[in-house]
């Protein structure tokens, strides 16, 4: 056997190698810095109700006294359009005995409710100041307008004159899921009856809460009370959507004139990682601008729907009429459509890494709001899913440093469900 008693490196050139790695090292990171993302902290309880509530805390917002908290409820998807008046009449005057609004009585205590309706889920969004006397303050407010609410003649009727139904995103969803139908009260006129045990209805299925921002030992406590106030008449339930998608892409045309809009839907399987929520970042971005570039528009937006059993992305954009009219040699494009493996993020390293990096900087400041970490705990990271919200709050930030196209390509090659893509072209 081969022997040697003398060390294969005399001590100098040992020396200058050791040197030699740690500038190696050094200048490594100096090429590839990481954005190091806050990792808050998860606290979690129940309330007497049996409702999940999860807390979101980081020590940067201790001297802030914002606190955001999400509502999530699961309303059964066949009453989609008693469901969507519910909500869009929920924020106003339905107060007991008043004809002030929601927000009306919250603005005075530094405190806001929003209302937010999607096919899968609805959420109620509050803003409230952690200041003791402010906290208690809003949440009398909220007890009496969730558990006492009173829908108002006149605000239906006001609804019944004013509404102007989306048609356009309701033939989109009806091209994704056959199934689907939002034309539920369309025979049946809407009384305040109606909304108001409908409403005690979806307040049996209630997800989870989620609360993000600073709060005392003593305001975590006042707040734990609270919502077993709040929730005294709400139950704990999630209701999965059976839907099934569309087969085969369909485009429908409605109008017959000059395009005006075109707006595009496709189904997504679930999501199983924080790296699966990246892939759709940085997809969506970059194929809104190849859109808008196509259409000369400066005017689109996509929206990711991103729950935990049936996960779509939509989108829309506004035709540029002018740049259209100049040039009547140039066709108005029938399609919206950018194949995913055409795209610069997929196909040009230098492309996805400038999106990285643009995504890295964007985190770097959201995962600083309580409103971001509400949002995720809400729309994104689910309880009970692949991707819960202590399992996004863990690794995102590592993800997102190490992130590399061939994850991207290979997320995206299995998210997006391609048989099920639906457009609507408007041209009126």
């Amino acid at each position: 056997m081969f022997h040697r008693d003398k060390p294969l490196f005399s001590r100098p050139v040992l020396a200058v190698i050791i040197v030699a790695s740690t500038l190696a090292v050094w200048l490594l990171n100096l090429t590839d810095p990481k954005t190091v993302l806050e990792q808050p902290n998860i606290r979690s309880w129940q309330t007497s109700s049996h409702i999940p509530v999860y807390w979101v805390a980081q020590d940067t917002w201790s001297g802030s006294d914002k606190v955001e908290m999400t509502i999530v409820f699961h309303g059964e998807s066949q009453y989609s359009a008693l469901t969507k008046a519910t909500w869009e009449l929920l924020t106003g005057p339905t107060l007991p005995l008043s004809t002030a609004t929601i927000n009306q009585r919250l603005t005075p205590l530094a405190a806001k409710a929003e209302s937010h309706f999607t096919a899968q889920q609805q959420t109620l969004q509050i803003s409230f100041s952690n200041q003791p006397q402010y906290l208690s303050a809003t949440m009398k407010v909220l007890d009496t307008w969730l558990n006492q609410t009173q829908f108002k003649y006149s605000a239906l009727q006001n609804r019944a004159r004013n509404n102007v139904p989306d048609s356009v995103s309701q033939q989109l969803l009806m091209q994704l899921w056959p199934e689907y139908d939002i034309s539920d009260t369309a025979n049946s006129p809407l009384t305040t009856a109606m909304l108001e045990q409908h409403l005690a209805n979806i307040k049996q299925s209630v997800s989870h809460i989620i609360v993000a921002g600073a709060l005392t030992e003593s305001a975590q406590s006042q707040l734990q009370t609270a919502l077993d106030q709040l929730t005294q008449t709400m139950a704990h339930r999630t209701i999965h959507s059976s839907l099934a998608n569309a087969s085969e892409p369909q485009t429908k045309v409605l109008g017959n004139h000059d395009l005006q809009a075109l707006y595009g839907a496709i189904a997504l399987t679930p999501l199983q990682s924080v790296t699966d929520w990246l892939a759709l970042q940085i997809w969506a971005k970059d194929s809104l601008e190849r859109q808008k570039q196509q259409l000369h528009s400066n005017i689109g937006q996509w929206q990711l729907h991103l729950s935990p059993w049936q996960p779509y992305v939509t989108w829309q954009l506004q035709a540029a009429q002018s740049v259209l009219a100049a040039d009547a040699s140039t066709p108005a494009p029938e399609s919206s459509w950018i194949l995913p493996n055409t795209l610069p993020s997929y196909q040009d390293s230098k492309a996805f890494s400038d999106l990285k990096a643009q995504l890295l900087a964007q985190l770097a400041n959201l995962s600083q709001n309580p409103t971001w970490w509400s949002a995720i705990g809400s729309r994104v990271a689910y309880p009970n899913s692949p991707l819960d919200l202590a399992t996004f709050a863990e690794h995102y930030s590592e993800a997102a440093n190490s992130f590399t196209m061939s994850q991207y390509q290979a997320a995206i090659d299995r998210l997006l469900v391609i048989s099920s893509r639906q457009e609507v072209l408007v041209k009126l």
